[in-house]
Formats: structure tokens, C-alpha cells, sequence
């Protein structure tokens, strides 16, 4: 009888609940949201496991920050939570021409919410790339967007590969901490 009653309640409301550490308003809330996040995350990733290893990871941090995250739209929050997550992964790997045409459907679709976050998290990435040191900026550039090995880089560069690996380092710190910030 409870857990209908909760199934009735809406987002806002089981977070107030969430907030007050209501473990069945949280199950409820994962049950409306599972499967949405299991499918994006799967669509840009394509492998099951790992798919759900990443919502799960999702859900965890979720409930660890419960109490700082705002009732504005909990949907949004999760969707970019997701894709976040998945973006990290991805990170590790290089981009396949499927993951390309995924990051373009971001771009162009038609959920005003998801445009508004992804431009948001595209110019803050930007403005972060833009504020690294020029050398920084420079070896980042030419990693993640002409994707050279970090020994293509030292040697166009005149520098050491133990250089580049530091600038790389940085550069994904700085951002990191400015997307945490502004995801989460």
C-alpha cells in the first residue's frame, strides 16, 4: 500500500522525502528512472554490464549527495548524471564513429532541457580549455581533438612525452573539477 501511495507522489515529492533519508521514496524514484538512464547509457556505450555498472554508479551518487542536489528537475539532473558518467568512460577509449553520431543527436535534439544542459557543459568546456596555460592548452588540443599520441606531441613540441603526459594530466583535472562543480 506504501509503495503505490509513493508511486503516486511526484519527482519533487519523493525527493523532499529522498531528502529525509526515505529509503523506499528512493526505490520508488529508481524505479520511474532505471531504465530511462540503462538505455541512454547502453546506447553509447553498447555493452549491457557495463551499461548497468554505470547506473548504478549514478544511483550510489545520487544517494550520497541527496541532500545537496536541488529539486529544480531531477529528470535533467539524472539524464546529465548518466551522460556524464558515460562521457568519463568514454574518455578512456577512443571515439567510434557511433559515438560521434550520438554526441551530434545530443547537439541537435529537440529536449530543451538536455540542449540547454548540453550547451551549458559544451561552452564550459570550452571556457576551461581556453583558461589552461597557453602550453597546456596547446598539448591538450592536440590529444583530445587531433588526437596525437603523447609521443607524436613531445616530438612536434621539443619537449618530453613525461611533460605532456603532466600538461594532459592537468588539463583533464582542471576540467574535471569545474564539470563536478557544475554537474553536481
Amino acid at each position: 500500500m506504501l509503495m503505490k501511495t509513493l508511486q503516486e507522489k511526484t519527482t519533487d515529492q519523493l525527493m523532499n522525502r529522498i531528502k529525509k533519508d526515505d529509503e523506499k521514496a528512493f526505490h520508488c524514484l529508481f524505479d520511474r528512472y532505471w531504465e530511462s538512464l540503462y538505455v541512454t547509457a547502453k546506447s553509447i556505450i553498447g555493452h549491457e554490464d557495463t551499461a548497468k555498472d554505470m547506473v548504478q554508479e549514478v544511483w550510489i551518487g545520487f544517494w550520497e549527495r541527496r541532500n545537496k542536489i536541488e529539486n529544480t528537475n531531477i529528470e535533467a539532473y539524472l539524464k546529465q548524471a548518466i551522460k556524464f558518467r558515460v562521457f568519463k568512460e568514454l574518455r578512456k577509449t577512443p571515439l567510434t564513429e557511433e559515438h560521434k553520431e550520438y554526441l551530434q543527436e545530443i547537439s541537435s535534439g529537440n529536449h530543451a532541457d538536455e540542449q540547454l544542459i548540453f550547451d551549458q557543459t559544451r561552452h564550459l568546456v570550452s571556457d576551461s580549455i581556453q583558461e589552461l596555460p597557453d602550453r597546456c592548452r596547446e598539448v591538450f588540443t592536440m590529444s583530445r581533438e587531433e588526437q596525437l599520441t603523447n609521443a607524436e606531441i613531445a616530438n612536434q613540441l621539443n619537449i618530453s612525452k613525461r611533460t605532456v603526459e603532466t600538461h594532459i594530466s592537468h588539463a583533464l583535472k582542471n576540467l574535471r573539477l569545474k564539470l563536478t562543480s557544475f554537474l553536481f
